[in-house]
C-alpha cells in the first residue's frame, strides 16, 4: 500500500498531538507537517505538497472552510478531509461544495480516521455515519427538484398528486382544494399529460418513482 503524506491543520495543540499519538504507528500514513492557522496552513501546505490534509472548520481568523477554498485554489492536487465538531447540515454541504475530500466527526475512531485519509488519497469521498442523513435527505429534496422541473409540475399539481395517492375520490379533492370537481377532472387530465400517464394508478406510479410524493 503507497505511503500517504499527511497534514494536520487544527488551531488546538492538544487536538493534533492526540491525532499524531492515533496515527503514530499506521504504516501507510506519514506525518509531514501541522499548522495552527490558515496562514502557516498555506505556507506549510506549499512547501510540503502533502496528499491529505486533516481541517477542522473553527479556527481564529480564516475558518477551515474560506482556508478549504484557498487551498483548492492554489493546491488542486491536494485531498482534504474536514475533522470537527460541527455536524451541522450547511457546513457540510458547503464543506462537499467547495471540494473536500471527507467529513469526519472527531469523534471518529482510529479505523475510520485511517479509511477516509486512504479515501482521499484514492480520490473518493467519505462522510462519518452520524451524518448520512443530512446528506440524503438533501439528495431526496434535490431530486423532487429536478423531476418537477422535468414535468413542469407546480405546487397545486403535486398537491394533487398526493392526494390522489391517499386515495382521496374527485370529490374530496374538490373540498380539500377549494375546487369545483370540473376543475379537479381537468387538473388531473393536465397531470396526466405532464406524466405520460393514463389514468390515476400510473400518474402516481410515475410520481412515485421520481420522488414527487
Amino acid at each position: 500500500m503507497a505511503l500517504t503524506r499527511l497534514m494536520i491543520v487544527d488551531d488546538h495543540v492538544v487536538v493534533r498531538r492526540g491525532l499524531r499519538s492515533m496515527l503514530a504507528d499506521a504504516k501507510d500514513v506519514q506525518i509531514v507537517g501541522e499548522a495552527s492557522d490558515a496562514r502557516e496552513a498555506i505556507q506549510t501546505a506549499v512547501a510540503l505538497k502533502p496528499d491529505v490534509i486533516l481541517l477542522d472548520i473553527r479556527m481564529p481568523g480564516m475558518n477551515g472552510l474560506q482556508l478549504l477554498r484557498r487551498l483548492r485554489e492554489q493546491l488542486p492536487q491536494v485531498k482534504v478531509v474536514i475533522l470537527t465538531n460541527y455536524g451541522e447540515e450547511q457546513f457540510l454541504l458547503e464543506a462537499f461544495r467547495i471540494g473536500a475530500s471527507g467529513y469526519l466527526l472527531k469523534s471518529a475512531g482510529r479505523a475510520e480516521l485511517l479509511e477516509a485519509i486512504e479515501a482521499a488519497r484514492l480520490g473518493r469521498r467519505s462522510l462519518s455515519p452520524q451524518l448520512m442523513d443530512s446528506v440524503l435527505e438533501e439528495f431526496a429534496t434535490l431530486s423532487r427538484k429536478y423531476a418537477k422541473d422535468q414535468f413542469g409540475l407546480s405546487g397545486k399539481e403535486i398537491e394533487l398528486l398526493r392526494l390522489v395517492a391517499e386515495g382521496d375520490t374527485n370529490e374530496e379533492i374538490a373540498n380539500r382544494m377549494y375546487w369545483s370537481k370540473t376543475t379537479v377532472k381537468r387538473k388531473l387530465s393536465d397531470v396526466y399529460l405532464k406524466l405520460n400517464a393514463s389514468d390515476r394508478a400510473q400518474a402516481v406510479a410515475v410520481a412515485m418513482r421520481h420522488g414527487l410524493i
